[in-house]
């Protein structure tokens, strides 16, 4: 999905059947229902300089811009960041469970917010 570069971090890719902007908390937690893997919705609480410097003046508190879909076998992180010239959804791929990146990726989390869903590391 993501190509890796040299020192082992994931190169993001444009999200596909994102929307344009950032999501509503209600819309992420919909995510857990829309994509029937999901088992858990994990979101990063920004604060109002990163959410206005992404969205623009008064952001709305609840705007989710980075998002971790966890399901019985991965993790997949999302964020709306700039790329390619624009503002829009990337993918940085899939940390597998189990693995050395998904250990990684499970010691991140402990900066995100559990949204939805059960999660094992709970």
């Amino acid at each position: 999905m993501s190509n890796e570069v040299g020192d082992g971090r994931m190169e993001p890719e444009p999200a596909s059947d994102w929307p344009e902007g950032s999501l509503t908390e209600s819309e992420a937690r919909d995510l857990q229902f829309d994509r029937a893997a999901v088992v858990a919705v994990w979101v990063l609480d920004q604060d109002e300089a990163t959410r206005t410097a992404l969205l623009g003046p008064d952001p709305p508190d609840d705007a989710v811009v980075d998002i971790v879909l966890e399901t019985d076998e991965a993790f997949e992180m999302y964020s709306y960041t700039p790329h390619d010239g624009t503002t829009q959804w990337v993918t940085y791929g899939e940390e597998r469970k189990g693995t050395e990146s998904g250990a990684t990726m499970r010691d991140t989390l402990t900066s995100y917010r559990l949204l939805v869903g059960d999660s094992d590391l709970q």
